[in-house]
């Protein structure tokens, strides 16, 4: 490491790579996001335009300009508000904003949304996750009742098993975890929001196999839409060299277009129903499919009557 900053300078002085004009310094991310990201040189640093960017990939990147999610609002309220780790891109804050405030509206006396980190305000490493670091991830905890079928708040450490019951985190079942019940209904009717939302480009809804057996259990025998089945059981999923997220969701989406020019990177798939409408349109008509987007591509173009 001590040995970066030279190399940087080497390579911004270097014969082979024009020098960084004073101008485009100043529009440059700060260093030490370049540092700790490896990368030297002014060719690997990013520009970072007055919006809101997220740069770089989900567990290595950093935010700018992002948006933050209030302490409450119609449907949830923060788990942590004294905290500032409550930013993202304006795609994850508002497809989460309207999921909580549907989930309220379909169904009365539901208790709020318990939602944990999002990024900090310019994203970069969290000391509670490897990931959460360009704004486009979110942990928000499961929807609850008690045994009266009344939705309770949710609570962190409440672990959910394959049988809908809460375990207490670390702890033998005991009274407590027995008090909670997951809601099979409030957390599908979250999920197949999240999933039917054109807008959201959610990549990952992150909950261990048993809630995601739960959820399609419930979505077959309810879900009136086969689109919404279909999406979560590629959505849902346990992540790999992680906690298995039994005791809460994590969301995911996708970076829009624009950030992808200028250096948002994708880690897995882009679903198929999401990969036309990620593609862009022409003239501002529908999105285009592959072989649409390949004969734009490769067809000329008609000069005009009279040109």
């Amino acid at each position: 490491m001590a040995d970066r900053p030279r190399l940087l300078l080497r390579a911004e002085t270097s014969s082979s790579q024009p020098p960084c004009h004073p101008a485009a310094v100043r529009r440059l991310a700060p260093l030490s996001c370049a540092l700790a990201l490896g990368t030297v040189g002014c060719l690997g640093l990013t520009p970072t335009p007055d919006e809101p960017v997220s740069w770089g990939a989900t567990n290595r990147g950093v935010l700018r300009h992002g948006v933050a999610l209030d302490d409450r609002g119609d449907g949830y309220v923060r788990a942590r508000p004294g905290e500032a780790t409550r930013y993202g891109t304006p795609r994850l804050v508002e497809v989460l904003e309207r999921a909580f405030a549907e989930v309220a509206s379909e169904f009365a006396g539901t208790a709020p949304m318990r939602v944990g980190d999002l990024s900090s305000p310019s994203g970069g490493r969290h000391h509670r996750h490897g990931s959460h670091r360009t704004g486009r991830d979110a942990d928000v905890l499961f929807y609850l009742t008690d045994p009266a079928g009344r939705s309770r708040i949710g609570r962190g450490w409440l672990a959910f098993n394959r049988f809908g019951f809460a375990v207490e985190r670390g702890a033998d079942p005991g009274p407590e975890g027995s008090m909670f019940l997951f809601d099979e209904a409030r957390n599908w009717h979250f999920v197949r929001t999240l999933l039917l939302d054109d807008e959201a480009a959610v990549q990952w809804l992150f909950v261990s196999r048993g809630v995601k057996a739960r959820l399609l259990r419930y979505a077959i025998d309810h879900e009136p839409d086969p689109r919404a089945v279909l999406r979560a059981s590629y959505v849902l999923h346990q992540p790999l060299r992680a906690s298995p997220h039994d005791d809460h969701f994590h969301v995911r989406v996708l970076c829009a277009r624009r950030e992808r020019a200028l250096g948002c990177r994708e880690r897995g798939p882009i679903w198929p129903w999401l990969r036309d409408r990620e593609k862009g349109t022409i003239d501002g008509g529908e999105p285009l499919d592959d072989e649409a987007l390949i004969r734009a591509i490769v067809e000329p173009i008609e000069a005009p009557e009279g040109g």
